[in-house]
């Protein structure tokens, strides 16, 4: 599989518009900033939320989560749905200094190094900084992918208050681009490229910093992008080696990362939000010599037959115009050979 991975100059707020076209014939499909975040106590919390997630004109409220330490089963819901819809609809609006996309719940204002998101009607209330340049990585139009994938990623540091109390951590922020007609699980991402994806942010103690995102792509795609950011400078990498650690049960508990032969990390999963595709948790290792003061790490995994959940899912929502509950539809499933079983498979 071709693909490139390289670093842009400043954005504008062009590139944070639905009109914006990085290349002849491509367009947003998926717009999706996420946080990892602590308190005072060192409690970790987790939020997302994808503009266009399953329709055009709406976005999915994948969830705010307090990590409770489990990595076997989804941890509870901070916001309720019933305050906190899982779609909303959404208008544009724009300012001299950011691009704004407003719900009835939440806001996200987006500028070129500054952003801003509320969500809960005011309970999650963050700012949110630019580290380093935005990298890009890029899947052209090829044998085996009808669709051109291009991912657009902004790391940065949050702070803000969650329920009045101040929280600081990890904040991210994908720009997904396919053709306009697509919509981002229909493009092959999930099905054809992706396996492991994770982001991190380690602050030391003497003050320096780095972070940034890495891929494992699925068995045979050789794809290994990833972009580190030390200290404000910016590196577009292909050479990201992730070895993952399961449970019994098949849950991500800890991920080694190296970027070529010049840096390791080790991420230690502390709770999962979705099971089995998210968890959340931090560094424990990195930078040699130097000793962490604060750390998090947001990882994703997507097992290898996922692209059967989704066409059940597709399936189920064309009978009853209604996605199935995530959550009943994985009770009872473990993950063997980075695939799902589910009990009839197993008995």
């Amino acid at each position: 599989m071709r693909y490139h991975v390289y670093l842009e100059g400043e954005p504008t707020l062009e590139s944070y518009r639905l009109s914006h076209r990085p290349r002849e014939d491509y367009a947003p499909v998926f717009i999706c900033p996420f946080v990892v975040l602590t308190d005072s106590s060192g409690r970790l919390y987790n939020a997302m939320r994808g503009i266009q997630g399953q329709n055009k004109n709406e976005t999915l409220n994948m969830g705010v989560y307090r990590l409770d330490g489990r990595l076997d089963a989804q941890c509870p819901v901070l916001f309720p749905y019933a305050e906190n819809p899982i779609t909303e609809r959404y208008r544009v609006t724009e300012t001299a200094d950011a691009v704004s996309y407003v719900g009835e719940t939440w806001r996200y204002d987006f500028g070129v190094s500054d952003y801003r998101w509320v969500d809960g009607s005011g309970r999650l209330d963050l700012t949110a900084r630019r580290l380093g340049q935005v990298c890009t990585f890029w899947v052209p139009e090829q044998e085996g992918y009808e669709y051109p994938q291009m991912l657009r990623s902004h790391l940065g540091k949050a702070t803000g208050t969650l329920d009045g109390e101040p929280v600081e951590g990890l904040f991210m922020l994908d720009y997904i681009y396919s053709r306009p007609d697509a919509m981002w699980n229909e493009m092959g991402m999930l099905s054809k490229l992706h396996n492991v994806w994770l982001n991190w942010l380690v602050e030391y103690e003497d003050g320096s910093y780095e972070g940034g995102y890495a891929w494992r792509g699925r068995p045979g795609t050789g794809f290994a992008a990833a972009h580190q950011v030390v200290d404000g400078v910016s590196t577009a990498r292909s050479d990201a080696s992730v070895s993952t650690h399961f449970t019994e049960r098949g849950t991500v508990t800890k991920v080694d990362l190296a970027l070529g032969a010049d840096a390791s990390l080790t991420l230690e999963q502390f709770g999962s939000t979705d099971w089995p595709l998210h968890t959340c948790g931090t560094v424990s290792s990195a930078g040699a010599g130097k000793t962490i003061a604060r750390s998090w790490n947001y990882t994703e995994f997507f097992p290898l037959n996922w692209s059967a959940v989704a066409d059940y899912q597709a399936a189920h929502h064309a009978l009853y115009g209604r996605r199935p509950s995530f959550a009943r539809l994985m009770e009872g499933a473990r993950i063997e050979d980075q695939r799902l079983v589910f009990p009839r498979e197993s008995a």
